[in-house]
């Protein structure tokens, strides 16, 4: 299960990101800095807790969120970029993008960018495709709205119902690399898991000098 992860989360993004060149996978750096994303808020019970970690490690970062989750809890939306940290488009519905008419595709990206620019006054130059799955009509509508379609180079699986809390150290920590954008989630499955790990692996790369940045 863990080599599974491994592969999936890490290893593939890295062997196909040369072919997508117009997309963010990575942010080059010669020094130690790294990227922290979460997908899938806002959420009441998470994305407090992830919110309280970030600032007790003065870790700036960026959250993918949904169009529904933030028309429902647009406070939770103002109090993330309150807190210094970037917010992109994760769509409205979490669809499927190979599965949904293009048309639908596009009417929830721009939905959503309607509405976090509404509620935080400030652009989104952010989007990060439902489960990664990206098109080649969504690429050119993130060209033409100039939102970076951004990917990830670590995906730990916290939102896996199986993945342990050690795991997903154990992957951050063993994966990671300078400019790393590491792909961690905002939801329910993560909730258990997810702040807790962020402590202790934001405590230890703390310690070995690294440094945490938004998008």
């Amino acid at each position: 299960m863990i080599d599974l992860i491994y592969t999936m989360g890490t290893r593939f993004p890295r062997s196909v990101a040369r072919y997508y060149p117009d997309l963010l996978w990575r942010v080059p750096s010669p020094a130690r800095v790294a990227f922290f994303t979460f997908d899938d808020g806002p959420t009441p019970a998470t994305t407090g807790p992830l919110l309280d970690v970030l600032a007790r490690f003065d870790a700036p970062a960026s959250f993918f969120l949904l169009g529904q989750r933030a028309a429902r809890d647009p406070g939770l939306v103002r109090a993330t970029v309150e807190a210094g940290h970037t917010v992109g488009n994760h769509t409205y519905t979490h669809p499927n993008a190979w599965k949904i008419p293009t048309a639908t595709l596009l009417c929830e990206l721009e939905r959503t960018t309607g509405l976090l620019e509404d509620l935080t006054r400030q652009p989104v130059r952010w989007m990060r495709p439902p489960y990664g799955y990206f098109t080649r009509p969504m690429r050119r509508w993130c060209r033409i709205r100039r939102q970076q379609l951004t990917m990830w180079d670590v995906g730990p699986g916290d939102f896996l119902p199986k993945t342990t809390q050690r795991q997903v150290e154990q992957h951050l920590l063993k994966a990671l690399r300078p400019g790393s954008i590491i792909a961690l989630h905002d939801n329910q499955n993560a909730h258990r898991i997810t702040p807790p790990a962020l402590v202790n692996v934001l405590a230890r790369l703390q310690d070995e000098g690294w440094r945490f940045a938004a998008l």
